[in-house]
C-alpha cells in the first residue's frame, strides 16, 4: 500500500514516546529504536497508539498536507485509518467515511444510536480509549472497535482496531419501543446478528415470515445488488430491485435507501403502516453489512389532508409501489 513503509518507519520513530514505551534517551533516535520495540499489527493496541502518533508527527512536519493525506483512501492500512477533527470538533479528515468531513463529531451517533462521537471528542493530550460498534473497512462487516484518540494543538487524531462481533441474537439487550429510534437500531442489529449467527438463508426465511412482524416494525433485506431477499409485508417484492421502489407520490425512494453505507442512514417518507393500514410518515434506518442492506423503521401519524396530498393513484390506475 502506498506510503505504508513510510508509515511503519514513522511508527518506529514514534514508538519511543508512546505510553508504555518510554525510556531514557542516551542514543540517537535511529539507534534507540530496535525491531523488537516497533509495534506490529500482532499487538493491535500498541500498533494503534503508534499509528495515531505517526499521524501527529506527520502533521507536525507537513501541516495541512497531512490532513490531505489522511483524506485519501490510500492511507487506510487494512482495518486501520486515521480520522482528524479540528479544535471545534469538526471532521477535517476521514478516509473511510468522507461524508463526515465538515460535520461535528459530537453529533455522530454510534451504530446502536449512542453518542459515540461525543465520547471520542472527550480525548485530551493524554489520550483516550473508546469502545463501540462500527464497520470494519477491511471486512465490510460491523465489528467491536477500540479507538485511541488524542489531542494535539486542539486537533483530535484517532484510529482504532476491531474485534469480531458475532453475538447470539437472543443475548442482545432489549430496548423499549417507547424510544422508537433506539428500538429501530436494536431491531436491525438483531437481524445482522442473526445473519452472522445463522447465515443468510435462515435469516431471510425468518424475516420473510409474517409472524416476525413486530407491530409496525419489520426488517427488509437486499443482497449486494439491491435485490430484495426478505420483505414480510410484501413477499411478492422478493427478487425485485430496491432501486425501483417509488414514494407514494411517484418520486424515487429506493435509490435513496440504497445509498446506505456501513455507518447507516435515515430516510423519511409517507408509507402504509402494516399495523394500522393508514398512510403515515415513516423513518427508515438502513445499513450495509457484508454487502447486504438491512432496513427497518417506525411510523408517525400525519394529518389526513397531508396523507391525501401524497396518496398514490388508485389500484384501478396503477400497481401499488414496493413497500419498505
Amino acid at each position: 500500500m502506498r506510503n505504508f513503509l513510510l508509515i511503519l518507519l514513522t511508527i518506529g520513530l514514534a514508538a519511543v514516546g508512546i505510553t508504555g514505551c518510554e525510556r531514557a534517551m542516551t542514543k540517537p533516535v535511529m539507534d534507540a529504536v530496535t525491531s523488537t520495540e516497533m509495534p506490529t499489527m500482532k499487538d493491535p493496541g500498541a500498533f494503534t497508539v503508534a499509528f495515531v502518533q505517526a499521524a501527529v508527527d506527520r502533521y507536525k512536519a507537513e501541516g495541512s498536507e497531512a490532513i490531505a493525506y489522511y483524506n485519501d483512501p490510500m492511507s487506510i492500512a487494512g482495518e486501520w485509518y486515521v480520522f482528524i477533527t479540528d479544535e471545534n470538533n469538526i471532521y477535517v479528515a476521514h478516509p473511510f467515511a468522507p461524508e463526515f468531513v465538515g460535520r461535528d463529531i459530537t453529533k455522530i451517533s454510534g451504530i446502536d444510536g449512542s453518542l459515540t462521537g461525543e465520547e471520542i471528542a472527550m480525548a485530551t493530550v493524554d489520550g483516550l480509549w473508546t469502545e463501540y460498534l462500527w464497520p470494519n473497512p477491511e471486512t465490510n462487516k460491523l465489528g467491536q472497535k477500540r479507538t485511541w484518540s488524542i489531542r494535539h494543538e486542539g486537533y483530535l487524531f484517532a484510529s482504532g482496531y476491531y474485534e469480531p462481533w458475532r453475538p447470539d441474537p437472543a443475548t442482545l439487550p432489549k430496548v423499549s419501543k417507547d424510544d422508537p429510534e433506539a428500538f429501530t437500531h436494536a431491531f436491525i442489529l438483531e437481524a445482522i446478528a442473526r445473519y452472522e449467527f445463522e447465515g443468510l438463508d435462515a435469516t431471510a426465511a425468518y424475516y420473510n415470515d409474517s409472524a416476525n412482524i413486530d407491530g409496525q416494525w419489520y426488517v427488509f433485506i437486499t443482497d449486494e445488488n439491491d435485490i430484495f431477499v426478505a420483505h414480510a409485508p410484501r413477499p411478492d417484492f422478493v427478487g425485485t430491485d430496491l432501486k425501483d421502489v417509488m414514494r407514494l407520490d411517484g418520486s424515487p425512494l429506493g435509490t435513496e435507501i440504497a445509498e446506505a453505507t456501513g455507518t447507516g442512514h435515515w430516510t423519511e417518507y409517507l408509507w402504509p403502516n402494516p399495523e394500522t393500514g393508514a398512510d403515515e410518515q415513516k423513518r427508515t434506518w438502513s445499513i450495509r453489512h457484508d454487502g447486504y442492506l438491512f432496513g427497518s423503521g417506525y411510523y408517525e401519524s400525519v394529518a389526513e389532508d397531508e396523507s391525501a396530498a401524497e396518496a398514490a393513484p388508485s389500484a384501478a390506475e396503477s400497481v401499488p409501489p414496493a413497500a419498505n
